[in-house]
């Protein structure tokens, strides 16, 4: 019995990695296609037709899905790393209830992240007034943009609610389930060095000591690895979004943070 249901919790840990896998994949699809492709286009044209080519597919159903795509799969990646951070948590916390739960249960929460993703990618499309998707010819990529992105001083009011919705929210929830589960790991340890009943107890204190520092350094090296490659983006992001930086100063720091974010998805 215990077997199987080491077995369940196995099977029910790779099915997630399976969807982050998928998820990793569109991104992977982005980075070595879609740019590699448009690269390879904008270094064989001018300047003059760089522009022409982002004012000619802003807002059209080619820049649409691209822009779809690309922050479907940026975000979808995050909320796996949320999903699986909380479920870190469930395990440590509340381990006999985790080993109980069913397949069925896994399959609804990566619903639910896959449904979040493609909502967020979407947004967008809901307010054609304040944001537009466009081909940046920066990142080589269809991007989310202001509808008046060559407008001095223009509203960025919506990009900003957007980004903290459904990039800053997620992050801050990952960072606080990521302490708590090593707050928890900890409190564990404590209690497991404190049993000492004979040879056996200690044996079993040692072994569960082992498993939830492997957890632990787990959860620690996926908090510190996403928060190295997205935060350098949301900064930008919001440098851009306050009218600090303009097209000719951010346009090589947002192209290195762009890429530092996707990056997160080769771990």
């Amino acid at each position: 019995m215990a077997v199987s249901k080491k077995l369940g919790l196995r099977q029910s840990f790779n099915k997630m990695k399976f969807s982050l896998a998928v998820a990793d994949f569109l991104t992977g699809v982005q980075l070595l296609v879609v740019s590699t492709y448009n690269f390879s286009w904008s270094m064989n044209v001018s300047s003059t037709e760089l522009d022409q080519r982002q004012f000619l597919l802003t807002g059209t159903p080619e820049a649409t899905v691209g822009g779809i795509f690309l922050l479907l799969a940026f975000t979808s990646s995050l909320y796996h790393l949320v999903y699986m951070g909380v479920q870190r948590l469930y395990a440590i916390k509340w381990p006999r209830s985790y080993r109980l739960q069913k397949d069925f249960h896994v399959y609804i929460g990566l619903a639910v992240v896959w449904l979040l993703a493609l909502t967020s990618s979407t947004v967008p499309a809901w307010f054609p007034d304040s944001m537009v998707y466009t081909y940046q010819h920066t990142i080589f990529l269809f991007y989310v943009s202001n509808t008046y992105y060559s407008t001095q001083g223009g509203n960025f009011t919506v990009l900003i609610a957007m980004m903290i919705c459904f990039i800053v929210v997620p992050y801050i929830i990952m960072t606080c389930s990521t302490f708590v589960t090593l707050y928890s790991v900890r409190t564990n340890m404590k209690k497991s060095k404190q049993l000492k009943h004979g040879e056996s107890a200690n044996h079993n204190a040692v072994k569960v000591d082992s498993k939830e520092i492997e957890m632990c350094i787990t959860v620690a090296l996926m908090q510190l690895g996403f928060t190295i490659t997205m935060i350098p983006l949301v900064v930008i992001n919001a440098l851009i979004y306050g009218n600090s930086l303009t097209c000719d100063t951010g346009s090589l720091p947002f192209l290195l943070c762009f890429y530092l974010s996707m990056s997160n998805s080769f771990d």
